[in-house]
């Protein structure tokens, strides 16, 4: 067992004498006589010593051993998995993952998007661009004028082969629920061939994950129908649709747009 001084650099072994010794290798402790300096100890982070009421090591702020750092960080490393506690004090307290944007693919979604055009972000689009068993959809139709209303992009639908008094076509959307309105402009385009004045054609806007019909409306010749802020919170895959012989009157949705 070996004796050395855990302050003075000379034991003082004599009689009256102050000095401290610890036997080396322990853990050194304060003065019995209530001396005000506290002896430094070594780093114990990591260990059951630095529970909470050990003294704060000399030369150290208040807060700064590692128990208080754990403390003080556990809301913030235990964010991504547990519920964030905030400061401690059990306010401004969110439950969640603490990594969760709301969206399903991790990023917020885009406060709004023209479902048109070219600039449509990937994975949207869930149906044909283009022509399918005669049916053709063409997503991005420039100064398309639906009605009596010109827009600069646009949906537009039509029968080209073998087309009857009532065919069938549709653009569909796979929105992940991450939208809560649509506005849209529909009606049948002014350059459809077609010469028949008593034409009609019938639109519906559809969510398929519930088969609920969110609006329909017969649409006429020269005449359009506008949507302003339809419902679709939840919806994750929607579908506009038109009916009717769209070998001469073509189905039209002037810039389409969702938004949150």
């Amino acid at each position: 067992m070996v004796v050395t001084s855990c302050k003075d650099t000379t034991i003082n072994q004599h009689a009256g004498g102050n000095a401290e010794a610890c036997v080396e290798g322990s853990l050194c402790t304060a003065s019995a006589s209530g001396g005000s300096g506290d002896a430094a100890e070594p780093s114990r982070a990591g260990t059951d010593d630095s529970t909470s009421g050990d003294s704060t090591p000399a030369g150290s702020a208040p807060g700064d051993s590692a128990s208080d750092n754990m403390r003080a960080s556990d809301g913030g490393a235990n964010g991504g998995t547990g519920t964030d506690t905030g400061p401690g004090d059990g306010s401004d307290s969110d439950s969640g993952d603490g990594g969760s944007t709301g969206s399903v693919e991790g990023t917020p979604a885009p406060v709004k998007v023209v479902l048109s055009g070219g600039n449509l972000p990937e994975g949207l689009r869930d149906s044909t661009d283009g022509c399918y068993l005669g049916t053709c959809t063409d997503w991005n139709v420039a100064d398309v004028v639906v009605g009596d209303t010109s827009f600069d992009t646009g949906l537009v639908v039509h029968c080209s082969i073998g087309c009857d008094s009532t065919e069938t076509g549709w653009f569909q959307v796979r929105l992940g629920g991450r939208y809560a309105k649509l506005d849209a402009t529909f009606g049948m385009a002014a350059d459809s061939p077609g010469t028949d004045p008593t034409r009609t054609l019938t639109v519906k806007v559809t969510d398929q994950g519930t088969g609920k019909v969110l609006c329909a409306k017969t649409l006429v010749r020269g005449t359009s129908y506008t949507v302003k802020g339809l419902d679709i919170r939840h919806v994750g895959l929607l579908r506009i649709t038109f009916d009717g012989a769209l070998g001469g009157t073509y189905g039209a949705v002037g810039a389409p747009v969702v938004r949150g």
